[in-house]
């Protein structure tokens, strides 16, 4: 059984294996989809399905695409609302049901064919004013498709309110993802953490190996057979970094960067780790792939990689602990960076160790054998121990997302970092959708109510008193909005909720 998934950001910036684009009975495709297509403008017409004027639904015509597009008509005709909606529903049904007789093969790294869309229907298709039944409906055509399919859909919310009212919709229906019972606890318990500002994220290479990055130990391999250098007699990946940096010279961290930057789509685990909404990320990855999936969120370029950018206030930043692929010259990959690194980078290491002390510490694709992390984490832990408080008892620095159980790590990070394993599957494609779905789980947990009061969600809300109170919130907006500064901070709240949307 495939799982419905639900982001926020954009369809053309996601690594997936096809997507879903909206379009009308004319086959008129707006702009903004023609860089996820990679066509021109003048190249769209070529891609019409066939049938399309009697069927309104169909898979695009051209091998030039960046990925395989289904085409679905989701504009609203003359007909009553609900009957349209059912149309529109019928048809993407058809299209999810086409992707999966398709026989595409799924990406690198990824158990099942993973497909994008957007929200239907609510930009020029005529629905925006019902968002909150097309969401309802969107969401249970899509649950039905991976029912009877081995496919997993991915729906792509393009603004905050369309994202947390998707997730609301799952959570009312009963979101219950196949993974251990205990797991989905600890997903729920994060969340919570995350919607108290509690959390804070530690990202390590996993993440971005989701995305089709390789590995520490294959980004080594492969610059040295690129280079034609011969590291068989080398144990040790620090060491066989260190030579390789000898051997290249001034190249090797350009050759690092460009290895790290080979791939511009990010993955759905960053996707959903960025939308936990926390403000303090550390990385390891040399790459700029979170950086894109949270600046897809926020909708702004303010979101600062340390130490090359200035924290802003109210928005993420991540500290890019190894650095950076604009940096070449500063990657921290070999032995002698990762001896020299306290001496040269201890400010660094200090915000690490005040996250530990200030924050819960979720930490998601790091195998933890990171020398320069494993020492911050052992000083916290001595400080902790041998300050005014050390006889108490001590709680935990943070959590440790693995995406497969391993005993011996779970023994060795015991009372200093909870441990949760996300799969007990045995491919490592399996173990990495679980550890996805997971994160799935806590995402949904963690969203705000931006479409709360919003008259645009009204269908998602449960009962008559629910809407009347949303009401009222939106005239008590629209009160207090002009009233200045003491009531400025209720106004912000309730426009936060959609409470400055008219009806």
């Amino acid at each position: 059984m495939g799982h419905v998934f639900v982001v926020q950001g954009r369809i053309g910036h996601l690594d997936c294996d096809a997507i879903i684009v909206p379009t009308d009975r004319s086959f008129v495709v707006e702009e903004p989809w023609h860089a996820a297509l990679g066509v021109e403008a003048d190249a769209v017409g070529d891609l019409e399905p066939e049938s399309w004027a009697e069927h309104g639904v169909g898979r695009g015509r051209s091998r030039g695409l960046l990925q395989p597009a289904w085409f679905v008509d989701v504009v609203r005709g003359g007909g009553a609302t609900a009957s349209e909606l059912r149309a529109v529903m019928g048809r993407l049904g058809r299209a999810l049901e086409d992707v999966a007789a398709a026989g595409l093969p799924p990406g690198a790294g990824r158990a099942k064919l993973l497909v994008a869309l957007p929200t239907l229907g609510t930009g020029g298709g005529g629905f925006a004013d019902v968002t909150g039944a097309v969401v309802d409906a969107q969401l249970a055509t899509c649950q039905d498709a991976v029912a009877g399919h081995d496919v997993d859909v991915v729906i792509v919310a393009a603004t905050a309110s369309d994202y947390t009212a998707f997730q609301a919709a799952r959570l009312a229906r009963g979101l219950e993802p196949d993974i251990a019972a205990e797991v989905a606890d600890a997903a729920r318990a994060l969340a919570e953490r995350a919607r108290r500002g509690e959390l804070a994220l530690f990202v390590g290479a996993g993440v971005s190996m989701a995305a089709g990055l390789p590995s520490w130990e294959a980004l080594i391999a492969t610059i040295a057979e690129r280079h034609d250098v011969d590291l068989d007699d080398v144990p040790s990946p620090l060491d066989r970094a260190e030579l390789l940096r000898r051997e290249l010279g001034a190249d090797f961290g350009a050759a690092v960067a460009r290895e790290t930057s080979s791939v511009d789509r990010y993955a759905i685990t960053h996707s959903l780790l960025a939308a936990l909404g926390c403000r303090e990320i550390v990385t390891t990855n040399y790459d700029a792939l979170y950086e894109r999936a949270a600046r897809d969120i926020e909708g702004t370029d303010a979101v600062p990689a340390l130490p090359y950018g200035q924290p802003l206030s109210g928005s993420p930043w991540v500290l890019k602990m190894h650095g950076d692929v604009s940096d070449p010259a500063g990657i921290v990959l070999t032995r002698s960076d990762f001896v020299r690194y306290d001496s040269r980078s201890r400010p660094l290491g200090s915000v690490v160790q005040a996250l530990m002390l200030t924050r819960h510490l979720l930490v998601v694709g790091a195998s933890l054998t990171d020398d320069n992390f494993l020492r911050l984490a052992h000083e916290v832990v001595d400080f902790q121990e041998q300050g005014p408080h050390g006889e108490e008892p001590r709680l935990p620095l943070g959590t440790v997302l693995d995406r497969r159980h391993v005993g011996g790590k779970a023994r060795l990070w015991e009372g200093v970092f909870d441990y949760v394993a996300a799969s007990e599957r045995g491919r490592p494609e399996e173990q990495s959708r679980d550890l996805a779905i997971v994160l799935d789980l806590l995402a949904a947990h963690a969203a705000g109510n931006h479409h709360l009061l919003d008259p645009r969600y009204a269908d998602l809300l449960a009962s008559a008193k629910e809407r009347k109170a949303a009401g009222a919130a939106r005239e008590l907006h629209a009160r207090v909005a002009s009233l200045g500064t003491p009531w400025e901070a209720l106004a912000q709240a309730l426009a936060l909720l959609g409470g400055d949307r008219s009806p």
